[in-house]
């Protein structure tokens, strides 16, 4: 018995050749691939953003609280402290900051006492606040 050839269109001379599966991504699977990694740079890129914003915050406070326990160091070394509110430069490293300091009257020898640290900039909320008592030291 013959093997049976596959059949030729009429007319054709060469011998028909299987073509064998080819075996790699298509086009939409491509570019599916492309979408998720695209997706998951862009997140990545804004996590990435946001740590670096939180870290320049935090160093920011850090800074503000120095000078805020500064602040109130200072105070117990004065042998006075003046009630009222007042607002003192307390630069530290390359923050230009601003101590508002408020005493409070004397109520049986102690005073309360509140630093809060702004940035030198108007308008913006306290980067730290301190509050204590001290004793009001006696001549």
């Amino acid at each position: 018995m013959r093997a049976e050839s596959p059949r030729r269109p009429p007319g054709s001379t060469h011998a028909s050749v299987a073509l064998p599966r080819s075996t790699g991504f298509t086009l939409i699977e491509v570019l599916i691939a492309l979408a998720i990694i695209s997706v998951s740079l862009a997140a990545f890129v804004r996590l990435t953003s946001q740590t670096t914003t939180q870290v320049g915050l935090l160093d920011a406070r850090s800074l503000a609280m120095l000078s805020a326990q500064n602040s109130l160091h200072e105070l117990r070394m004065d042998d006075t402290l003046p009630v009222g509110v007042r607002q003192v430069p307390c630069p530290q490293a390359d923050q230009r900051l601003v101590c508002r300091v408020e005493i409070g009257a004397n109520q049986n020898g102690i005073r309360t006492v509140s630093v809060s640290v702004h940035s030198d900039t108007h308008g913006e909320p306290a980067l730290a606040r301190l509050q204590t008592r001290m004793v009001e030291r006696r001549p």
